[in-house]
């Protein structure tokens, strides 16, 4: 970040353009690479726009102040490629000032004159001090992890919504998704202590005899609700042929819960 501050203004006029560079170049390593915050992240910084964000970086890049660094550092927190950000390095050569210029002469202790060559180890008064890359790279580090944890999260609510519509067939550890139950005894008009540990064993016993039978997380709470309308009628002695009736009568065939 540094670097970023200490950059003459003929390098970089536009102030939008410096702000998104003040903010990549907190999250780059002490050696000015690996920075790959999201345009998310950036706009939220910057408070611009994620499409200005995007803009900036484009013009950064234009200009040489940036370029697409190792984007296997990004593939290394991120598994999903349609996620990952892209990986910047700073171009710490461009747009520096220069070196701070060294006195001539030889130390005071020598009886040199300052005009003959020699070595004085303090620079010219004014001169910026070093940057101190150790906390910049702390900083970084950490805040790479929070965009890891975001992302990730970002992932694992869009593979829900993936697993949420994925039809599979029926397993032993099967437990019906509390929201889709909810709504099916809702709309079934059943009361919630109809959905008895016997009745889900009952049911699951029988679809899992049935591997060819897949349904979604909701069409299988569809299925229950089914199921258990058939038991309360059974229950009731009413034999009425509810699903799974007209498959035929599972106990009669054998099928172990």
């Amino acid at each position: 970040m540094t670097w970023a501050l200490a950059l003459p203004k003929a390098s970089l006029e536009n102030p939008a353009a410096r702000h998104v560079l003040l903010c990549l170049a907190n999250y780059a390593g002490s050696d000015g690479r690996g920075a790959f915050p999201s345009a998310l992240t950036l706009s939220s910084d910057t408070g611009l726009s994620e499409r200005t964000v995007r803009s900036k970086l484009d013009e950064l890049e234009a200009l040489g102040l940036i370029k697409e660094g190792n984007q296997a550092i990004a593939a290394a927190y991120i598994d999903r490629r349609d996620r990952r950000p892209t990986v910047y390095d700073l171009q710490l050569s461009r747009g520096a000032n220069a070196a701070p210029r060294i006195k001539r002469g030889a130390n005071d202790s020598t009886g040199c004159s300052s005009e003959q060559n020699g070595v004085h180890l303090t620079t010219e008064r004014g001169a910026a001090a070093a940057p101190n890359t150790s906390l910049n790279h702390q900083v970084t580090e950490e805040q790479q992890r929070e965009i890891a944890e975001v992302i990730a999260e970002q992932d694992r609510k869009a593979l829900e919504l993936v697993d949420a519509r994925q039809r599979f067939a029926m397993f032993a550890t099967w437990e019906p998704a509390e929201n889709a139950l909810a709504d099916q005894l809702a709309i079934a008009g059943l009361p919630a202590d109809s959905v008895t540990s016997e009745r889900i064993a009952g049911f699951k016993g029988f679809y899992v005899a049935k591997p060819s039978t897949v349904e979604s997380a909701g069409g299988w709470c569809f299925r229950l609700m089914s199921w258990i309308k058939r038991e309360r009628v059974l229950a009731a002695g009413n034999a009425v042929g509810v699903e799974p009736a007209a498959e035929g009568n599972w106990a009669a065939k054998g099928v172990v819960l």
